[in-house]
């Protein structure tokens, strides 16, 4: 049974989680995959715990229990790229580098990772969606995985890689890629105001702590981006079109400035629901993108689609040219990430690790 070193950034809802399906997994890893993931050390913004022959699962399940807390993981770390070298000069073998931060700024550990030989495990969006000249070199590239970055626990990066694997040329790429903004269009469905519908979304979680991240469809582009770029479409983030549902002017705003004013937005978002609902559709914020660019933003969909409940990604290839491939789901959620995270952990063992 191989003993893989696993170094993991993020020590947040989505590390915590993986931690702990990965501590709870043991068996089934070692049944299916024939592995054990040795997690040498964890951090999180400004802390970590570090242990080359491998953390204890006692000590893993006490390092989730001090971030619920809100106590750090451990003792002030060094940089993200220090914390590599140590990892890689206690055992030089392949390691697996895990990023599931929210952190821009990550390209030079991703680098270095590579150069070692490492496999690669992101949720983080950020460098995958940043400029091609930096970005391209984590296309096609056998040592990183990425399911969680589009579609949560959704198998969307691995049906796209296998369409492109079995040379079936992509057309358009179209999908609902935010959980919270269907939940958030749900609501106006019900004749929901749009700054109760936001309120709701944020007391339930749903939301990051600051809604407009949310709100503004960057996350959504990113995902976007990511797609068409897998596509083989070398896309700008300035090719993509972004609807934001709050204006300009709103960003500068505290996040609770930004919620007491937000029943300002409510009369416009009530008026565009309401023309949908007459024509006989609601309202979803959904992403399209092809070879020459996408948008991302409000659209009117007949009420009676099943498109209106999921969260989907659609596929229009050469194969699939009449009716789309469809993946839908649930697909949110810590949980699903994590499982995501755990099962390209698993990938890559099996393709670069046997």
């Amino acid at each position: 049974m191989k003993q893989i070193p696993v170094m993991i950034l993020g020590a947040g809802g989505v590390g915590q989680a993986l931690l702990r399906q990965i501590v709870d997994g043991r068996a089934q890893t070692i049944n299916r995959a024939h592995c054990r993931f040795n997690i040498i050390a964890v951090a999180d913004s400004r802390t970590w715990q570090f242990q080359p022959d491998g953390l204890s699962d006692e000590q893993l399940r006490a390092i989730v229990a001090a971030k619920q807390a809100g106590k750090p993981v451990g003792g002030k770390r060094p940089s993200t790229l220090e914390t590599l070298n140590a990892a890689h000069e206690a055992n030089p073998a392949p390691h697996i580098l895990v990023d599931v931060t929210a952190e821009s700024g990550m390209e030079l550990a991703l680098d270095r990772a590579l150069a070692l030989g490492w496999g690669v495990a992101m949720a983080n969006k950020k460098a995958l969606a940043g400029p091609w000249q930096t970005a391209q070199n984590y296309f096609n590239q056998p040592q990183i995985r990425h399911e969680s970055t589009v579609g949560g626990g959704q198998p969307v990066i691995a049906t796209l890689r296998y369409l492109l694997d079995t040379d079936d040329p992509i057309y358009e790429i179209e999908g609902q890629l935010s959980g919270t903004l269907g939940f958030i269009c749900q609501q106006l469905d019900q004749d929901a105001p749009f700054s109760a519908a936001i309120a709701a979304a944020k007391a339930n979680g749903f939301t990051e702590p600051d809604p407009r991240q949310d709100l503004g469809g960057q996350d959504v582009m990113r995902k976007a981006l990511i797609l068409g770029r897998m596509a083989g479409w070398p896309l700008a983030a300035a090719d993509i079109q972004v609807e934001s549902l709050y204006p300009a002017q709103m960003a500068a705003l505290s996040v609770a400035d930004f919620m007491a004013q937000s029943p300002r937005l409510d009369d416009a978002m009530r008026r565009r629901a309401v023309q949908a609902r007459q024509n006989g559709q609601v309202l979803r914020y959904v992403a399209r993108v092809d070879e020459k660019g996408g948008r991302v933003g409000l659209q009117a969909i007949p009420t009676g689609s099943p498109l209106t409940n999921m969260k989907y990604i659609s596929f229009r290839t050469e194969r699939y040219s009449d009716e789309p491939l469809l993946i839908g789901g649930k697909g949110a959620g810590v949980e699903m990430t994590a499982a995501g995270v755990l099962g390209d952990m698993i990938g890559l063992v099996r393709e670069m690790m046997s």
